[in-house]
């Protein structure tokens, strides 16, 4: 007797509606510990996790800090008065606060303008003033020593407002701005998708289903998060990340599944065998989908940089708990539910006569009758949107990414207009173990050629000033120490744009006379960017073989993986695109709240590939399946394509629709990082449902024809491979045959 083929979904299936009351009783108490374990994570996340491992920049940052307390300052506080800074009470006040920041632990040095009156701190209209604090703490340290000196030295100081800004307040007016952005994008985003959901179903209860199953994702990601915090630093945006992508992809499961069963349920009047069938069948395609996505996801851990690893940390946990819900909890709930899931419906649904009086079908046989004219017209018009991404400025954000009613980025924008800018963030060039006195004549000479690098004004160090290759003034104070010297090099340029990261490399290029370590702002950027493309290569090798393997498993083909991954990959440059188009060169900044800086950050790009391309590819995989589905079951290549939009086409443009509500939620936000991956998941999501699989997808499977099933036969088929074969319908003819398989009994609720 042949033993029955083995089936996990199936099995899990047969498991889950066993015991329905006991599954959702098991995924109740755990939504509820999740709960209790994830409230008040966001006061334990913090933002940061930017730096890469073991750079140069950050043992140069150590270093200045421990040898020479000096280097840039960490913290520079602003204040400002309706007089003159000079004024007696205003001096008074300026001493007092010079003197009390001095009292904090952790800083290691203090500068102001009062009260020695350095020309250099005071503003161009003499209503304004700077004080210079730096502080040792690491981008994870900054909340618990820097947050408590903020709190105390800005505000109210007699006839002095003061204001902070510099690279540790940005960076915790960031973090406090992403927690108001999660309540934010969480309020909004909820009733939007629940009013997609309740169009789409054309029922409350429905929709109520989906919705749960997407609130409960978020409930779990938040828990995770918080656990994953204990382990290893995680950052604060990946908590709104995750929330979001958890919340997009648990509605698009549990929307595939019930549109499924709707379909199952019209050919058996037994829910529970419909169920079976839908976990069995659709199913499979949830899995396939989860395994892309956290696949694109863990390409992130191949970075060493904190922020993307807790991306994908988060990312990964949320995703998979997505999945088993809208494979467990939802079908118990559903068979519980029994006929009353109809409850509260307003739509009725009309059962098609044949499967060409579907739009979708019409539209894929027209696509199809002329496949060639429609790939050239389609790549045409994907090719100009690529073309801003040419011109591509990599650096990173500012103070600017802040909203313009942030206090931070007031006082910076004090500092631009009425300071040296440039000279508060130079680059800065460590030698440590170099005696100023006796390695002096080497010194300056080393200085001198510093000087003469492109966009450098000048060079301060312990043998003087430099400018344009000549000594212009004497040496100022603090830039030597028992332990060596360094250099201030001061540009022309901001320290996050791509001229500044220049500077860094002629620098790092230099023979010097002792060993070097150059840090700054800037060195910081070009340790990103090395480690960034360094990387780039190994984490896009990971994202194409899991995705190859995956759908060559799930479709048996060779060439439709391929095709996959092409397609994402020109999706996705054309997001790019769009990304530069309209952060770095600035068109829509109005509409869409944000100051353009003329960069594009560094991170973004990554972060946008890696989650944008793991949702496009879950509508490839829902069609592809379905094709497949249809060609097993005997319908030629054309007519297996145009059955399977039919079936699938209002789904991913539901799907989609839902996922571009979640990521215009998310880019309502008042921070640029977050504005930019929300737009750009956005409409990679929005390019790939409607440009990619419902016209150029079709388009390509026409023009490769047979070729789309070949497979080469090996000596022996794989095991796992014998037992996917197993879960397809058997063929009803030969893979030539012109028949086209079941007639579609009845629309789902995405309204096929």
């Amino acid at each position: 007797m042949k033993r029955p083929a083995f089936d996990p979904l199936a099995r899990l299936a047969r498991l889950t509606l066993r015991r329905p009351r006991l599954t959702l009783l098991a995924a109740l108490c755990l939504v509820l510990l999740a709960g209790v374990a994830g409230a008040g994570v966001t006061e334990q996340l913090h933002h940061g996790g930017t730096a890469v491992e073991d750079a140069e920049s950050a043992r140069a940052d150590e270093t200045l800090s421990r040898d020479f307390h000096g280097g840039s300052p960490s913290v520079a506080l602003v204040a400002t008065t309706s007089g003159s800074v000079d004024a007696p009470d205003a001096a008074r006040a300026g001493a007092e606060l010079v003197a009390r920041a001095r009292t904090f632990p952790h800083v290691v040095a203090v500068h102001g303008y009062w009260p020695g009156r350095d020309a250099a701190l005071r503003g161009r209209g003499g209503h304004a003033a700077v004080v210079h604090v730096r502080v040792t703490a690491s981008e994870s340290e900054a909340h618990e020593r820097v947050q408590p000196l903020l709190d105390a030295l800005t505000g109210r100081h007699g006839p002095l407002q003061v204001r902070a800004t510099g690279p540790s307040p940005v960076r915790l007016a960031i973090e406090e701005q992403t927690r108001d952005d999660l309540v934010h994008t969480e309020l909004l985003e909820a009733p939007l998708v629940a009013a997609v959901l309740v169009v789409v179903f054309g029922g409350v209860v429905t929709a109520g289903l989906a919705l749960m199953v997407g609130l409960c994702a978020m409930v779990g990601a938040a828990a995770l998060l918080r656990a994953l915090n204990g382990f290893t630093d995680v950052s604060l945006i990946a908590l709104n990340l995750a929330t979001a992508l958890g919340f997009a992809l648990a509605v698009d499961f549990s929307l595939f599944l019930l549109a499924r069963y709707r379909e199952e349920r019209a050919r058996t009047p037994d829910p529970a065998a419909a169920l079976e069938a839908t976990v069995r069948r659709t199913g499979r395609t949830v899995t396939v989908s989860a395994l892309t996505v956290i696949g694109s996801l863990a390409a992130l851990l191949v970075f060493p940089v904190d922020m993307l690893r807790s991306v994908a940390y988060g990312g990964i946990a949320v995703v998979a708990a997505s999945a088993v819900l809208a494979l467990t909890a939802l079908p118990a709930a559903v068979l519980l539910l029994g006929d009353r899931i109809d409850a509260l419906s307003f739509r009725r649904r009309r059962t098609p006569r044949s499967p060409g009086d579907g739009r979708w079908y019409r539209l894929a046989h027209r696509v199809m009758a002329r496949p060639v004219p429609v790939v050239l017209v389609l790549g045409s018009l994907l090719a100009v949107l690529v073309l801003p991404f040419g011109s591509a400025r990599f650096g990173s954000f500012d103070d600017r990414a802040l909203p313009g009613d942030s206090p931070v980025r007031q006082a910076t924008d004090t500092l631009r207009s009425d300071f040296d800018y440039q000279a508060l963030h130079p680059v800065q060039v460590a030698l440590p173990g170099l005696d100023a006195e006796r390695d002096g004549p080497e010194l300056g000479r080393y200085a001198r050629k510093m000087s003469r690098i492109e966009h450098v004004r000048r060079v301060e160090t312990a043998t003087g000033v430099y400018r344009d290759g000549q000594r212009v003034a004497g040496p100022p104070a603090g830039h030597a120490s028992p332990a060596g010297v360094w250099a201030a090099v001061v540009t022309d340029v901001g320290p996050e744009s791509t001229e500044g990261t220049r500077v860094v490399r002629d620098v790092r290029a230099l023979p010097s006379p002792a060993p070097v370590l150059v840090g700054g702002t800037q060195a910081w950027l070009v340790d990103l960017q090395d480690t960034l493309r360094d990387r780039l290569a190994p984490a896009l090798a990971l994202i194409a073989a899991l995705t190859l393997a995956l759908l060559g498993w799930s479709t048996r083909s060779l060439l439709l993986p391929v095709k996959a991954l092409v397609l994402n990959t020109v999706s996705l440059t054309a997001t790019f695109g769009v990304m530069v188009f309209v952060f770095q060169e600035g068109h829509l900044h109005r509409w869409l709240g944000f100051t353009p800086t003329g960069v594009t950050d560094t991170l973004q790009p990554v972060l946008v590939l890696c989650v944008a391309f793991g949702l496009s590819m879950d509508y490839e995989v829902l069609l592809l399946s379905r094709t497949v589905e249809e060609h097993a079951r005997g319908a030629p290549t054309r007519q297996a394509v145009a059955l399977a939009v039919q079936r699938t086409a209002g789904l991913f443009t539901a799907s989609a629709l839902i996922v571009v509500v979640v990521m215009a939620a998310l880019a309502t936000s008042g921070l640029m990082v977050l504005k930019v991956v929300g737009v750009g998941v956005a409409m990679a999501v929005l390019i790939d449902a409607t440009v990619i699989r419902l016209l150029l997808a079709p388009a390509l499977m026409a023009v490769t024809g047979r070729a789309n099933w070949w497979l080469p036969r090996l000596p022996r088929t794989p095991r796992l491979l014998r037992r996917s074969r197993s879960t397809l319908p058997r063929p009803r003819g030969a893979r030539g045959s012109a028949e086209p398989g079941p007639e579609p009994r009845e629309r789902d609720p995405a309204g096929r």
